[in-house]
Protein backbone atom coordinates (compact mmCIF):
# COMPACT_ATOMS: atom_id res chain seq x y z
CA UNK A 1 0.00 0.00 0.00
CA UNK A 2 1.43 3.34 -0.95
CA UNK A 3 1.02 6.85 0.19
CA UNK A 4 -1.27 9.26 -1.59
CA UNK A 5 0.36 12.54 -2.39
CA UNK A 6 -1.50 15.81 -2.32
CA UNK A 7 -1.83 17.46 -5.67
CA UNK A 8 0.13 20.65 -6.04
CA UNK A 9 -1.62 23.83 -4.87
CA UNK A 10 -4.28 21.81 -3.01
CA UNK A 11 -4.12 21.46 0.76
CA UNK A 12 -6.12 18.43 1.91
CA UNK A 13 -5.36 18.89 5.58
CA UNK A 14 -7.83 21.00 7.45
CA UNK A 15 -7.78 22.74 10.76
CA UNK A 16 -10.89 22.75 12.84
CA UNK A 17 -12.05 26.00 14.29
CA UNK A 18 -13.15 26.18 17.91
CA UNK A 19 -16.90 26.21 18.44
CA UNK A 20 -18.65 29.36 19.48
CA UNK A 21 -20.65 29.49 22.70
CA UNK A 22 -23.87 29.38 20.69
CA UNK A 23 -22.75 26.30 18.76
CA UNK A 24 -21.79 24.58 22.02
CA UNK A 25 -25.21 25.30 23.49
CA UNK A 26 -26.91 23.88 20.39
CA UNK A 27 -24.70 20.79 20.50
CA UNK A 28 -25.41 20.16 24.18
CA UNK A 29 -29.13 20.61 23.62
CA UNK A 30 -29.12 18.10 20.77
CA UNK A 31 -27.10 15.62 22.85
CA UNK A 32 -29.56 15.89 25.75
CA UNK A 33 -32.46 15.25 23.37
CA UNK A 34 -30.73 12.20 21.92
CA UNK A 35 -29.93 10.83 25.39
CA UNK A 36 -33.53 11.34 26.52
CA UNK A 37 -34.83 9.60 23.40
CA UNK A 38 -32.46 6.66 23.92
CA UNK A 39 -33.44 6.38 27.58
CA UNK A 40 -37.12 6.18 26.62
CA UNK A 41 -36.32 3.49 24.05
CA UNK A 42 -34.35 1.44 26.60
CA UNK A 43 -37.15 1.77 29.13
CA UNK A 44 -39.70 0.63 26.55
CA UNK A 45 -37.52 -2.36 25.63
CA UNK A 46 -37.12 -3.34 29.28
CA UNK A 47 -40.88 -3.12 29.83
CA UNK A 48 -41.49 -5.40 26.86
CA UNK A 49 -38.97 -7.93 28.19
CA UNK A 50 -40.49 -7.85 31.66
CA UNK A 51 -44.00 -8.21 30.25
CA UNK A 52 -43.03 -11.21 28.12
CA UNK A 53 -41.37 -12.94 31.09
CA UNK A 54 -44.39 -12.36 33.33
CA UNK A 55 -46.92 -13.55 30.75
Amino acid sequence: MGLIKEPKNIDLSGKSEPWTAEELLDFRKIMQEIKAKNAKRKEKTLRLKIDTHQA
